[in-house]
């Protein structure tokens, strides 16, 4: 079923081709006479073909597109994911024994540096063996066997990275025991230019004017946990996710006094067919949990 597009949807659109060909020669009647994978894309988009147009900036993407196509290429990204949050936008389905699937792309602030990572998570019924993903066209970003728990629940992330993990094309690998090889492409947006979230005191954050209305995406959600600095398999031992009214302190809790380490993080998810792919800026520091005493030892 079509969905008809709202006006300012056809005007993003409009506005993307005119900052792509701006210095061409095109008029705006021309548009689809050129043959160019750009123009391909422009149409593809107003047709409704989501899955095509996805296809095809998959390879505008091979090309080393210069800067000018990349915003473009993003722009146009961004416009085919809110036709429905991107399940869409590709319709290769998921082997039997991997069911789910996400790339979790993440910035996480503590007290003294920023750690950047891009983590493969997934569940999976095989043993699997190797898990890639490499930026086109040849720039590894993680690569290892993932530690599977009792339940088929997997992760495996990269080491931490020297700049964001920036749009752009990505291939992802994974080989398990006696199944066939499965690879895709994933194509990333550009990240937040800026921190959302960020410290008041040990206890207490601020968060920017996050705008929850995600169309047909799913609210940003908060997400607060609380880990034992003693326990090394870092399982958080008090959690809360928040989609509508965010917490900006940390509740009172029934736990013994002593040091613990707080994770609260702003997670956005949008799809790209059964993957789901989740942008999460996090900030993390050791906090004096003293129970009913409110005095701030952090």
């Amino acid at each position: 079923m079509r969905i008809n597009k709202p006006k300012r949807w056809f005007m993003g659109l409009l506005l993307v081709h005119s900052t792509l060909f701006s210095s061409s020669a095109f008029a705006a009647s021309d548009w689809f006479i050129s043959k160019d994978l750009y123009t391909m894309a422009h149409k593809e988009l107003l047709e409704d073909d989501t899955a095509a147009v996805f296809q095809t900036i998959i390879q505008a993407w091979q090309q080393s597109p210069n800067s000018v196509e990349a915003n473009n290429l993003d722009q146009l990204l961004n416009l085919a994911i809110s036709e429905d949050c991107g399940h869409s936008l590709e319709r290769k389905v998921l082997p039997t024994w991997l069911p789910k699937l996400s790339i979790e792309r993440q910035a996480e602030q503590n007290l003294n540096q920023q750690l950047l990572k891009i983590s493969v998570v997934g569940l999976t019924r095989s043993d699997i063996t190797n898990i890639s993903l490499t930026k086109w066209p040849n720039k590894p970003l993680l690569r290892g066997a993932p530690f599977i728990d009792d339940g088929g629940y997997f992760s495996v992330e990269s080491q931490r990275l020297d700049e964001p993990v920036s749009a752009g094309l990505y291939k992802l690998s994974i080989t398990a025991v006696n199944k066939p090889a499965w690879v895709g492409w994933i194509v990333l947006t550009t990240p937040a230019d800026k921190q959302e979230i960020s410290w008041k005191d040990s206890k207490t954050w601020r968060i920017d004017n996050i705008n929850k209305n995600s169309g047909n995406c799913p609210a940003p959600t908060l997400s607060t946990k609380l880990y034992d600095l003693n326990d090394t398999t870092w399982h958080a031992i008090w959690s809360q996710e928040s989609d509508s009214d965010w917490p900006t302190t940390l509740p009172k809790l029934n736990f013994p006094e002593g040091r613990y380490w707080l994770s609260v993080g702003v997670v956005k998810i949008r799809w790209q067919g059964e993957i789901s792919i989740l942008d999460i800026q996090r900030i993390t520091r050791p906090v004096d949990y003293v129970g009913d005493d409110d005095e701030d030892n952090g």
